[in-house]
């Protein structure tokens, strides 16, 4: 990476905790979509989810799912949740 794009990239990672680079790796593993519904983005850029109490990156989420996935949502809630909803 050029010393120019370093410079641009920074903010980026400060903003969102990965690079440029991460992000569109995993865009292009998602599909290029929200990696909970068929969302592509249009104008807005996806945004990156992370647990909030380890910061590990998750994935990316369109506006809506973002939105209305809880900060506490955890993997074995979610899989109760699925169990029960079934």
């Amino acid at each position: 990476m050029s010393d120019a794009a370093a410079s641009r990239a920074a903010p980026y990672r400060s903003r969102t905790g990965i690079t440029q680079d991460e992000y569109d790796r995993l865009l292009a593993e998602q599909g290029g979509h929200c990696a909970l519904c068929p969302n592509t983005p249009k104008t807005r850029r996806l945004h990156v989810d992370h647990d909030h109490a380890t910061g590990r990156v998750r994935g990316l989420l369109c506006f809506r799912c973002n939105k209305f996935l809880p900060s506490w949502v955890t993997r074995e809630w979610a899989l109760r949740v699925a169990e029960y909803v079934a």
